[in-house]
């Protein structure tokens, strides 16, 4: 349904992904919202970056590092001791691998915080790490940084996030697979719709026709 453009004024947050072409559509339809970036996309945005430095050290020195991949990028307080020991045996190899996967550590911290206050704070702190890195792709997160900081930071007017929104993305696409295309849209249109119904008005729908 499309809004009036008087009732667009009483939108106050828009939440979104990094693409510059949504940001920038969330402003000019809705002028008086808070664009906020989906903490998730930011994350995972940080999480590219530090598999790239590990690609990049990958192929240059020839080494297969592909088994550090899943740990890696997890948080470091989900490491397992014998995981932990793994990637250190990498670090001692490469220092600056060991420095971008320091800085993203830091970086998730961004979204620990208690206030909009603390975060900027932190979000200066991992920007600066990012510039004294002297790793290119590090050094590209900090520009990504700078230009969307108070949009990053607006997740703390009130913790808006889309995680919703993409679970029930990702269903649709599960389903548009197990039905092998969209060849008629109205029953897939059905489907969906009775797919993502809750357990319980499934079971009172099938009662009711037996």
């Amino acid at each position: 349904m499309k809004l009036p453009f008087e009732e667009r004024n009483f939108i106050r947050e828009v939440c979104t992904d990094m693409d510059p072409f949504y940001i920038n559509i969330g402003k000019e339809c809705f002028p008086k919202a808070h664009i906020v970036i989906d903490h998730y996309h930011v994350i995972q945005w940080g999480l590219q970056k530090l598999d790239r430095v590990r690609c990049i050290l990958q192929t240059v020195h020839k080494k297969n590092m592909m088994n550090i991949k899943h740990i890696l990028l997890k948080s470091n307080f989900q490491l397992k001791e014998e995981e932990f020991l793994k990637l250190k045996g990498w670090f001692e190899k490469f220092p600056e691998l060991k420095t971008a996967w320091k800085i993203i550590h830091q970086f998730r911290k961004i979204y620990w915080q208690k206030n909009w206050k603390q975060a900027y704070s932190q979000l200066r702190k991992v920007i600066w790490l990012c510039n004294q890195s002297k790793i290119s792709d590090m050094e590209d997160l900090a520009k990504t940084l700078m230009r969307w900081k108070f949009e990053i930071l607006n997740y703390y007017i009130s913790k808006t996030t889309n995680a919703k929104t993409e679970a029930l993305h990702n269903r649709f696409e599960t389903i548009k697979r197990l039905h092998c295309g969209v060849r008629n849209i109205k029953r897939f249109s059905k489907r969906l719709m009775f797919c993502t119904l809750p357990f319980s008005i499934i079971s009172y729908i099938f009662a009711q026709t037996v």
